[in-house]
């Protein structure tokens, strides 16, 4: 797992705020595509107000405690890149993000400010 800081600049503001952005990358052999890669975001309290998305399409909006969602039908060959973005609610509350596939697991966890930004690079192989 990696970890980057991302600097965001307002042009109408004269500040800038850190924003964590974890990351990781694992390699799916195409062979397991026919078999469940499942994606799951879950909070430990109150909510989450985010989006799940795929080579820049949407697939999920989150707004639930607990998503499960299957990527084996949207997974490509080549590199795919699974960002995980969005609020949570109250702060110190645990965000999990989780993926669970033949051969692979990633968990990914976070608190403490209330911004969610995860990325997963997902190499079909």
């Amino acid at each position: 797992m990696g970890s980057q800081t991302l600097i965001e600049r307002n042009k109408n503001q004269d500040y800038s705020s850190q924003q964590q952005v974890q990351s990781s990358t694992i390699s799916v052999p195409a062979v397991t595509l026919s078999q469940p890669h499942i994606l799951t975001v879950s909070i430990s309290r109150g909510y989450i107000d985010g989006t799940i998305e795929l080579n820049g399409r949407v697939l999920h909006y989150l707004q639930d405690r607990e998503i499960r969602v299957d990527l084996s039908s949207h997974l490509l060959r080549g590199r795919n890149t699974l960002k995980i973005w969005g609020n949570y609610n109250p702060e110190q509350a645990s965000v999990t993000v989780e993926l669970a596939a033949p051969q692979n697991q990633v968990r990914q966890q976070m608190a403490g400010n209330g911004r969610l930004n995860q990325i997963i690079i997902l190499s079909v192989q």
